[in-house]
């Protein structure tokens, strides 16, 4: 993405939310720190005429790359959860555009402490696949959250990465891969002295010999 020359050809277009946009690609995108400081010294000068331009025109409708944000905001209707989610629909649109992208946004997912179970269940609809994937690999999720969305869920991921109970695996047994869950798994059960008696015999009589 070309910064210096939105900022400059469209200085006089570009509101704050733009401006953000544009500041969050310069920070993940791979550009160097000449170009960097340009741009932030740009966007600078351009905010200084912002707040001194009393006759700037009402900012347009831009166009979006996911759903419109009403679609996606929170249940829980909180100044400070629908703030995070403005600015992370900002972030993860840059991310997308990003060459870096799939290591930006596991990056992003593990340094913000807002990015939760409750963020990610009430936008669960504003993830694509592969995000959905490297929440599952990163974050810890409560079972009630792997019940409810367990059939769109990658079950190859919820066996490595995720904790949950003998009674859960029990459940679901034939959706995962035995031999994932109990020699690659995060569960404590997986080992033998860790075990209940009435799992290690669901074991024996499923012919899991692990």
């Amino acid at each position: 993405m070309e910064i210096y020359e939105i900022l400059k050809n469209n200085s006089e277009d570009l509101l704050a939310e733009d401006l953000e946009l544009l500041r969050t690609e310069l920070a993940v995108g791979d550009y160097n720190d000449d170009y960097r400081k340009r741009c932030t010294e740009l966007m600078k000068q351009i905010e200084k005429w912002n707040a001194h331009d009393s006759s700037k025109p009402e900012k347009k409708e831009q166009p979006k790359v996911q759903k419109d944000i009403s679609a996606v905001t929170p249940k829980h209707q909180g100044k400070t959860a629908v703030s995070f989610l403005q600015q992370f629909q900002a972030d993860l649109n840059a991310m997308r555009l990003s060459d870096k992208y799939k290591s930006s946004f596991r990056t992003y997912i593990k340094t913000h402490e807002n990015f939760d179970e409750r963020f990610v269940d009430d936008n669960f609809s504003l993830f694509e696949e592969y995000e959905i994937e490297a929440i599952l690999s990163e974050l810890t999720f409560s079972e009630q959250f792997l019940e409810k969305y367990f059939s769109v869920l990658d079950k190859d991921k919820i066996a490595r990465y995720q904790l949950f109970s003998e009674r859960f695996y029990q459940k679901h047994f034939s959706d995962f891969d035995a031999e994932t869950v109990l020699k690659r798994g995060k569960n404590e059960w997986r080992k033998k002295e860790n075990r209940s008696k009435q799992f290690a015999v669901f074991l024996r009589l499923k012919g899991v010999q692990f």
